[in-house]
């Protein structure tokens, strides 16, 4: 919406601008020789570069919305992490100490992306929202492979 509304107001001001009556550069009846560009011209130009390079709209409440979607699915994945370190505990448990630490290393690693989620700009929030899904996913896994099977 914003985008049109920005390509809106461009194109009145260029039109506005290439509407006007020009100006006669004549000073005592010789004509100017030098040439400018119209002004539509160089006002249509740096319209269409600053479109062409605008990342996608980032917002504080679209940052919000992520980081609770990912804590709700966290709190389903930290009751899971608490069956498996009970399994690995009871004698003859199914779960290895070895899969339940690389579990535990990747709860750690989603802790800290999300983190960085209150320091993403504009400009990298994209990095670092799938930064965060690809350690929640990698998470995921290494509760998957820590299950008995």
């Amino acid at each position: 919406m914003r985008r049109f509304a920005f390509a809106a107001a461009t194109f009145v001001l260029i039109a506005t601008l290439g509407c006007r009556k020009q100006r006669s550069n004549e000073t005592g009846g010789v004509s100017d020789t030098a040439t400018t560009p119209p002004a539509a011209a160089i006002a249509a130009e740096p319209a269409a570069a600053d479109t062409a390079g605008v990342p996608p709209e980032f917002t504080f409440d679209q940052r919000q919305n992520f980081v609770q979607s990912i804590r709700q699915q966290l709190t389903d994945i930290d009751r899971q992490i608490k069956e498996l370190s009970a399994q690995a505990k009871s004698r003859g448990g199914a779960v290895s100490d070895r899969a339940l630490n690389n579990v535990r290393a990747a709860r750690r690693t989603v802790d800290r992306d999300l983190s960085r989620v209150n320091a993403a700009t504009a400009a990298n929030w994209e990095q670092v929202r799938q930064g965060v899904t690809r350690s929640v996913e990698n998470l995921n896994e290494a509760i998957e492979v820590a299950q008995p099977k």
